[in-house]
């Protein structure tokens, strides 16, 4: 009884860590993944250089705003700001029942504070393991 017990707590403690982990499909890009910690953060990873590093941290994960034809989709809008630029990262990804498997998808739109014109980067998004 004692060995059920502990393997129960065991089981609860993973998924209170559960964690998506998206790769972006563009293996050039330089925002090559991010990752989302369930009901706690979304991290964004950008190439600085030769690594890569989490650059921009949410202490937020997006809404279930879909529930239907086999697909649950999950959908959030996130800002940020600096001395540079305003920075809207438009945040989706959506698991798919049939092949049990997410596909993520961020709109990311740099307003510069300068003369350079408004940039938007549109990258698509896979785990990198079936959850």
């Amino acid at each position: 009884m004692k060995k059920i017990i502990i393997l129960f707590l065991l089981v609860i403690g993973f998924q209170a860590n559960a964690q998506l982990k998206f790769w972006n499909t563009d293996a050039s890009s330089n925002m090559p993944k991010f990752e989302v910690e369930y009901q706690t953060k979304t991290t964004i990873f950008m190439k600085v250089g030769y690594e890569v590093k989490p650059l921009y941290v949410f202490n937020k994960t997006a809404p279930q705003v879909y529930n239907g034809d086999g697909r649950t989709k999950y959908q959030m809008t996130v800002e940020t700001s600096d001395n540079i630029a305003h920075r809207k990262f438009e945040i989706s990804y959506t698991f798919y029942r049939q092949t049990n498997r997410y596909l993520g998808y961020i709109k990311a739109t740099y307003t510069y504070k300068d003369k350079r014109p408004t940039k938007i980067f549109e990258e698509n998004f896979e785990t990198v393991v079936n959850p």
